[in-house]
């Protein structure tokens, strides 16, 4: 299965593929010891209610990206880290036990942690390869996930505020095994750290809001956070995909019937955890909508306004101009 992959990838460099598939030291203790051997330096990491906690300091100084093979052959001691984390399934399957939820990550698959987040890895065999890749804070934070909010659903952008803010324990299951074009991102992303180009750090910074996009636009996942507010976060879930597909006719009344809530808790749990009411969400979908009908078609303003669910033509102008800094006429006439 290795083999079908690596030559798959005809673009990876010989180098790369070598290290990916060959076994490097620590494999090579491992597998003759059948037993961990730690692969990082002391100061690399700090120990906390027996629990190693990976430091930021080490792993991502001169602000630069960090990328390594996990080590196969044996299980890998539970740890926390300081910082987000991206794991991509290259090869194989790798069996994870996250902040205790035993998870099973499959080929081309990839698993986005939070800091904060605890995960013990099972034993890795000899088809299972695991790609770690480290990003600088700068680089995921609230205001870089914020940038791609105009072609993405009010859904990503609740995602996006959990993942940024401070660590809440959460984790993402990217289900892409068929996307070819992640495996295609990934794997420029590998051969350039490997490689060590001119400007590699850069030229793979670029790559990641273009992964991310394609993650989010063309990409299942499954979303995980701690039990004690797992309800909640399942109501506000739930309640930005009924938006997403019923927001030309929904509103807070019909929305709470339909998910079986009492409408001033949906309505309180909705501003607790997104910091906005639902009318503003409901808008800022309506208005997004709108965009994309005068963008894209030749449709008057009057039947857009009717098509995205408002009847006041003077309200809907002022929501418009509030959202894109210009009324809908104007809009178009510049796009052309």
């Amino acid at each position: 299965m290795i083999v079908t992959k690596l030559q798959g990838c005809v673009d990876m460099h010989k180098i790369v593929k070598d290290y990916l598939q060959n076994h490097n030291q620590i494999e090579e203790a491992q597998l003759n010891k059948k037993k961990f051997v730690i692969d990082i330096p002391s100061r690399s990491f700090q120990t906390a209610e027996d629990n190693m906690v990976l430091l930021k300091e080490y792993f991502l100084k001169n602000n630069s990206i960090y990328i390594s093979k996990h080590p196969r052959f044996a299980p890998y001691p539970e740890h926390s880290h300081h910082f987000l984390e991206l794991n991509y399934v290259y090869s194989g399957k790798s069996v994870q036990y996250i902040n205790g939820r035993r998870e099973v990550i499959k080929q081309g698959e990839i698993l986005l942690l939070d800091r904060g987040s605890s995960h013990a890895l099972g034993e890795h065999g000899e088809e299972d390869i695991l790609i770690n890749i480290i990003f600088p804070n700068d680089k995921v934070d609230i205001d870089w996930l914020s940038s791609l909010n105009d072609k993405n659903s009010v859904l990503f952008n609740f995602l996006a505020q959990t993942m940024a803010t401070r660590s809440r324990k959460e984790y993402l299951i990217f289900r892409c095994s068929q996307n070819e074009h992640v495996q295609m991102i990934l794997d420029q992303m590998i051969d350039k750290y490997f490689t060590e180009p001119i400007f590699a750090n850069e030229i793979i910074s670029l790559y990641i809001p273009i992964l991310f996009t394609e993650l989010i636009g063309n990409c299942t996942y499954d979303f995980y956070e701690e039990k004690k507010d797992k309800t909640n976060h399942q109501v506000v879930i739930d309640t930005l995909k009924l938006i997403e597909k019923e927001y030309a006719s929904l509103s807070l009344e019909n929305a709470a019937q339909q998910l079986g809530y009492n409408k001033n808790y949906l309505s309180n749990i909705i501003k607790k955890k997104t910091g906005e009411t639902f009318s503003e969400l409901l808008s800022k979908q309506r208005m997004k909508q709108a965009k994309f009908l005068i963008e894209g078609s030749t449709l008057p303003i009057s039947s857009i306004v009717e098509l995205v669910g408002l009847k006041n033509r003077s309200h809907f102008y002022k929501q418009f101009k509030a959202a894109y800094g210009e009324l809908p006429n104007t809009f178009r006439e510049n796009k052309k």
